[in-house]
């Protein structure tokens, strides 16, 4: 016997009573079918009811797992960064640009003052002409153009290009 559906179930139900003739001539009482109708409905509904609050568990479920191995990847990508500091750092402390695994797998190599980038450590004494054009919520400056002026020679008051050490493990 195949089980209705709630949908099938309430459009019987409706159907029903969308008749006149929902009592029983004789007896008064509603028909026996409605009675039984609305019983399995009311199964039904409970059961759909439940399931909706089952899969609402289940994503909770997953919302909280998904929470902590997020936690646990930037907790990795943080240790992961400080120990290439802390590898770095001791190796241009002692002299040594390059290592090799012994058995080949892996070398790391610190290229030292290979990356520049412009720090801007006071914006208020950065010329408005390495300002971009004001976009929400403030303007800032333009690292860019403040790049290209300092390579030409020139002096930016408030920027600087600072060199960086790069650690790359291969």
């Amino acid at each position: 016997m195949k089980s209705l559906s709630l949908y099938e179930l309430s459009s019987t139900v409706e159907q029903m009573l969308n008749n006149d003739e929902l009592y029983d001539a004789e007896t008064g009482e509603l028909l026996p079918g409605l009675v039984e109708a609305l019983s399995d409905t009311r199964e039904k509904a409970v059961s759909v009811a439940s399931y909706i609050l089952n899969m609402g568990a289940q994503l909770d479920a997953m919302t909280e797992h998904v929470r902590r191995i997020e936690a646990r990847r930037k907790a990795l990508e943080i240790r992961q960064e400080k120990l290439s500091e802390y590898l770095a750092f001791n190796m241009k402390r002692t002299g040594i640009t390059e290592l090799k695994a012994n058995d080949s797998t892996f070398t790391a190599k610190l290229l030292i003052e290979r990356d520049a980038s412009v720090e801007i450590y006071d914006e208020r004494q950065v010329p408005k002409q390495f300002w971009k054009a004001p976009k929400p919520p403030e303007p800032k400056p333009s690292k860019a153009e403040i790049t290209k002026a300092i390579k030409a020679g020139e002096e930016v008051p408030g920027a600087r290009i600072v060199k960086k050490d790069r650690l790359e493990l291969r």
